[in-house]
């Protein structure tokens, strides 16, 4: 059978089944949701994700997605895990061959994805990012020879598009929510006293679960998160008693028990690790703002054009911040030190132990970046819409 494409013209995606692997966390999965709708607005008969276990909320309510697959980590040490998990393997493949995909996208720059691709899901069509030498398995390629830098992540994402020259091109990121996590939402604030006529805003103290262990250098300090907030507060006498949220994952529900422990707060509510990314998304669409850490909850307020005050240390912002940038998101970061940001090349420096870049952001400095790009203006607005 011959090829329905060919070199020297443009791929058509029309009526083509698509299938997409992102295997990482959700500030990514929201990056590659422009390149989803694009896909489908041009004409795609179906459009399915092959993603990591940490993701798959974030698509479920997507529109424009037909089918999910789910790669997780299971454990596998001893004999009878080892079975349970080459049937597991071998039925997702199955289902995934059976799919028949004309397209493979992948989004990592790694090459196992293209191989598995091509010798057992037998897609024609495999596309990617050549990263040294990497892209050995794919049929259409795109250089990232030195990682992803001075320009957004979803960018380098839409950068493949260019094998299909669509007439448009979706560059807003999405995310959808269900009628049940407004409901629960709701719960959530009526058992902490907040109703249809109050303000709170929501604090994300953590963040940069992606990095294991290593999480730690992407988190601003407790102290400092304590003292913005009073900060914020002192703004206007009117607010000195505003409640607010503490979201999170479960991991990181200590930070949260010394958030409250150091503002002495008995109105704020821990969250962390007790609502899942969709309930927590619709706490935050209902608030007047959200300050948080570089993660996943940034990318997550963003997607729902909420005002945001977002944190970042070691990662450049200018690649993995908010996408696109908006006049309401307020991105602060420390000119220095010189070793930031270490982030390149997906590597770091996990030997950091001082983490300059965060600990020596002060909270009076952040204040007066917010002063100077009129955010309290602006919150004192959504206050006031509320």
């Amino acid at each position: 059978m011959k090829p329905f494409w060919r070199k020297n013209r443009p791929l058509s995606v029309r009526s083509k089944r698509v299938l997409i692997v992102q295997p990482f966390g959700i500030g990514d999965a929201l990056f590659l949701t422009p390149l989803i709708r694009t896909l489908k607005e041009a004409g795609a008969q179906k459009v399915d994700l092959l993603l990591g276990s940490r993701t798959r909320e974030i698509f479920e309510t997507n529109p424009c997605v037909s089918e999910i697959f789910e790669w997780g980590k299971p454990s596998c040490r001893h004999l009878s895990e080892r079975w349970a998990c080459f049937k597991t393997v071998a039925f997702l493949f199955w289902r995934l061959r059976r799919n028949r995909y004309h397209i493979f996208i992948d989004v990592s720059p790694k090459a196992k994805y293209g191989a598995i691709a091509w010798f057992f899901f037998r897609i024609p069509v495999r596309i990617g990012f050549r990263l040294n030498g990497r892209g050995i398995f794919l049929t259409h390629r795109t250089e990232l020879a030195g990682g992803y830098q001075e320009k957004a992540v979803s960018e380098y994402y839409l950068d493949l598009l260019r094998f299909f020259r669509p007439s448009s091109v979706s560059r807003q990121t999405e995310l959808f929510l269900k009628e049940e996590d407004v409901t629960d939402a709701l719960r959530i604030l009526r058992k902490l006293g907040v109703n249809s006529d109050s303000v709170y805003f929501a604090v994300s103290p953590g963040g940069g679960e992606s990095w294991g262990r290593d999480a730690r250098l992407k988190r601003w300090p407790v102290s400092h998160f304590v003292q913005l907030i009073r900060g914020i507060r002192d703004q206007w006498k009117q607010t000195s008693h505003l409640k607010f949220l503490v979201l999170g994952g479960n991991n990181e529900r200590s930070l949260g028990e010394a958030l409250l422990k150091d503002l002495r707060e008995e109105t704020a509510l821990n969250l962390c690790g007790a609502t899942s990314i969709r309930v927590s998304a619709a706490l935050i669409q209902k608030a007047a703002f959200l300050l948080a850490n570089d993660g996943g909850l940034v990318h997550v307020a963003h997607a729902l054009r909420k005002p945001l005050i977002a944190i970042y240390g070691p990662v450049d912002p200018v690649v993995y911040g908010p996408y696109p940038t908006s006049a309401q998101t307020v991105v602060v970061t420390r000119r220095g030190p010189v070793c930031r940001p270490c982030y390149q090349r997906f590597r770091y420096q996990a030997d950091c132990q001082r983490v300059e870049c965060l600990s020596g952001l002060m909270p009076e400095d952040v204040l007066e970046h917010l002063r100077s790009n009129r955010f309290f203006e602006l919150f004192q607005t959504e206050m006031l819409s509320t």
